[in-house]
């Protein structure tokens, strides 16, 4: 099992160049291919919201000062994927316009895995719709970076941290990682405990990762004061994981922006990379 194929939308910010040299330095890693993706907006789109009380000749002198403006983005974020791939990268660069987030979805399910960085107060509105779309509906792992992320070297995710409860998604998330957990130095399972996890669920997993050759730690502990979340996070930093694997979760599916609390948790305050599944 490995990782042949890695998607990395690139939508214009400041963490961009992190982001793509993470992919790329996993792809030399397991020799994987990378598809770095930029979806132009469609300007035209936002007349219904920008047009109203506008004669046609301003909407169209914003529509082409905003094209220009797209134009100028994937640019720089071209000249940014040739400066970073090497001449053995197998690589390629996707541009296109319409929604990211559509676009995401439907390239990452034929992908092994999704590299982004988590939304933050300066990100591009769209990031948020991006990470929801591709965590939902690939159906692939996400690698979602945190704020601050160096750049893995061959020694990434050496130490990994797994948040097992046994549900379907915490399996996703482990059958996705594997290529990453059968590389490691240590791996340990992180469970905690409650009345709709199975007290022999963290054993279970550590023997079927032994037979993968992987030996890992148990850490079986009781709710404390803090979130589920929260205490994951703090057993993760006690085992110095450099990578944590978690299922994703979300509270009622019409409701597109809402995360379940450990994933919100996870994806807001994890200072390692975390890969989710659903």
């Amino acid at each position: 099992m490995s990782i042949r194929s890695i998607l990395v939308p690139l939508d214009g910010d400041a963490d961009n160049a992190v982001i793509l040299d993470t992919a790329l330095a996993l792809s030399r890693i397991f020799s994987a291919h990378v598809d770095a993706l930029h979806v132009r907006p469609d300007a035209r789109d936002a007349v219904p919201l920008m047009g109203e009380g506008m004669s046609g000749d301003m909407v169209e002198e914003m529509i082409g000062a905003s094209e220009q403006a797209a134009a100028a983005k994937a640019a720089a974020l071209k000249a940014l994927f040739d400066g970073a791939i090497l001449p053995s990268d197998d690589a390629q660069w996707t541009e296109l316009a319409g929604r990211e987030d559509e676009e995401v979805a439907w390239r990452g399910r034929l992908t092994d895995l999704i590299v982004t960085q988590r939304p933050t107060e300066d990100s591009q509105p769209m990031r948020a719709l991006s990470i929801h779309a591709a965590l939902f509906e690939s159906g692939h792992p996400v690698l979602v970076l945190p704020a601050v992320a160096p750049v893995p070297t061959g020694d990434f995710a050496r130490t990994i941290a797994i948040a097992w409860n046994g549900t379907a998604e915490a399996a996703h998330a482990v059958h996705g990682a594997m290529p990453l957990i059968t590389r490691a130095s240590k791996v340990c399972v992180l469970t905690c405990e409650s009345k709709r996890t199975q007290v022999t669920a963290a054993d279970e997993l550590a023997a079927y990762l032994a037979r993968w050759g992987v030996t890992a730690e148990v850490n079986t502990f009781p709710p404390g004061t803090d979130t589920v979340g929260e205490t994951i996070l703090a057993e993760a930093d006690k085992a110095k994981a450099d990578l944590l694997v978690c299922g994703a979760y979300s509270h009622a599916r019409f409701m597109q922006l809402v995360l379940g609390g450990v994933t919100s948790v996870l994806m807001e305050d994890a200072k390692i990379p975390v890969l989710f599944s659903h």
